[in-house]
């Protein structure tokens, strides 16, 4: 009985600070880091990481530069993205902050010609694209200068720039998890 009553209060006094931490605030100056991917390693590695830096030019609202790689063992396909995003908060009084947001990016894939693909990619292993990604998602502050996020987001490029399994697509959706720090 001891040891579940001393294990409720360590729970407690750990989530305390979490509970009494006032409405977040993202106000204008406020700049953001952020980090997110996804590793599927083994037979069949697959690895995609994106970072992203912002900077709140209004309170809520934000604009930033973003990039991410996407590396695959499958036809040694490589993708990079590089673009600008723009995002808006939507702040309220808990520590759930809900966001939706939308950026533009050039992409670039690389592949291995010799093991082909499904798709319209360029017949020398490479594509280049313009992408536009549309975003909706949810932040969640452990702390007013940390937060996990869960977004949703639809891509859609002028060329197949992404491969899922063996075949290239020019859209695609995400399920991405991540961390933002604040500053």
């Amino acid at each position: 009985m001891k040891k579940n009553a001393l294990s409720l209060l360590v729970a407690l006094s750990v989530l305390a600070p979490v509970a009494a931490q006032a409405a977040v605030q993202l106000p204008e100056g406020t700049q953001e880091i952020g980090v997110y991917g996804t590793a599927k390693l083994g037979s069949g590695w697959d690895l995609n990481l994106t970072g992203s830096y912002g900077y709140f030019v209004q309170d809520n609202w934000e604009v930033g530069g973003t990039t991410s790689i996407h590396a695959q063992d499958a036809n040694d396909a490589f993708t990079g993205k590089l673009g600008v995003f723009t995002e808006y908060n939507f702040v309220n009084s808990t520590n759930w902050v809900p966001y939706v947001g939308a950026a533009t990016q050039l992409a670039g894939l690389t592949y291995n010609e010799k093991d082909g693909s499904e798709g319209n990619i360029g017949k020398d292993g490479s594509s280049w694209a313009l992408n536009v990604k549309l975003a909706a998602g949810v932040k969640y502050f452990i702390n007013p200068n940390v937060a996990l996020t869960s977004e949703v987001n639809y891509n859609i490029a002028t060329d197949d720039i992404e491969f899922s399994g063996d075949k290239a697509k020019d859209s695609l959706t995400n399920i991405v998890f991540g961390t933002r720090f604040y500053f």
